[in-house]
């Protein structure tokens, strides 16, 4: 996310915004709690037992193929997640770099702050959130009302690696299709298809569960 310079730029904010807490928030219910048999199965047991979590993550955003049908050059950056169920979340693109992204949610409002330029806005969570990341965030054991799931064929797949695929069917969600990767019993990653052609693939590369948390950690 680059800094945003004008006012038809800061409208621009939403969709980006949607897409990175859809992608972050979805992706920390994919750490196992123990060992299940199948990665469908991880994600529900996590998805009932999960009230927060933290997560450093880096991202590859592809843009629609071109006309040629080549894939384009991914967008790439860091990013940190800090959630607590069922409204708080604390988001951070490009941490420490000259254009970092911060976004918090608490009580259906999303603030967000570049801090390079001092350009900040706030806004209703419900019109600048995916509404997948916001029922997953505000619900706990309800995974398959939101998404089905089925789990990948194991032929093909190297060494302990499992996969899930999931289906949203929440109304209005940019996401057409997603995949969780496991490593044995540990998280590697998850892509996600968009409607508009673009998508996002997410290497997790740390993920703490059940945090304690305090009011101060979804400041800006």
């Amino acid at each position: 996310m680059t800094p945003i310079r004008t006012a038809s730029r800061v409208r621009s904010v939403p969709q980006r915004l949607a897409l990175s807490l859809c992608l972050a928030l979805t992706t920390a219910l994919a750490a196992p709690l123990f060992a299940s048999p199948t990665a469908k199965q991880t994600l529900l047991d996590i998805d009932k037992t999960t009230y927060s979590g933290q997560l450093e993550l880096h991202v590859d955003r592809y843009d629609p193929p071109g006309k040629d049908g080549k894939p384009a050059v991914p967008e790439r950056y860091r990013a940190q997640v800090l959630f607590e169920r069922p409204d708080r979340f604390r988001l951070v693109l490009r941490p420490g770099e000259w254009n970092e992204f911060r976004a918090v949610g608490e009580a259906g409002i999303v603030r967000w702050l570049h801090p390079a330029t001092g350009i900040s806005g706030k806004q209703a969570a419900e019109d600048v959130t995916d509404p997948l990341a916001l029922w997953l965030l505000g619900t706990a054991g309800d995974l398959l009302r939101f998404t089905g799931a089925t789990d990948l064929p194991p032929g093909g797949m190297k060494g302990g690696l499992r996969g899930v695929r999931l289906d949203p069917e929440t109304y209005g969600t940019t996401v057409v299709q997603a995949t969780a990767w496991f490593d044995k019993e540990t998280p590697v990653g998850m892509e996600f298809r968009l409607q508009d052609g673009s998508s996002v693939f997410v290497s997790i590369l740390r993920f703490d569960r059940n945090v304690q948390t305090s009011p101060g950690d979804f400041q800006l």
